[in-house]
């Protein structure tokens, strides 16, 4: 299974966007999906920004993962 994960533009140079994934920031190449400027939302899948989201659904896809994200952490205190 692929998961692409959203993340904010923070910074742009050649065509290589510095993203945020919720404060843990890596590189991006940007080859796949254009200009684009700082402050927008893109997926990432190994390294690329492979799609840009729109306000909207950027927010839907954070609210989406801060629930999963929130369902494993109580899963592991069940395990414990």
């Amino acid at each position: 299974m692929c998961i692409a994960a959203p993340a904010q533009i923070v910074e742009i140079k050649d065509n290589v966007a510095t993203v945020d994934f919720g404060g843990v920031r890596q590189q991006a190449k940007l080859d796949l999906v254009g200009d684009l400027e700082v402050g927008r939302y893109v997926l990432v899948h190994s390294g690329y920004a492979i799609e840009v989201l729109s306000d909207q659904e950027a927010q839907e896809s954070l609210e989406a993962w801060d629930e999963l994200l929130k369902v494993l952490d109580e899963e592991d205190l069940e395990e414990k």
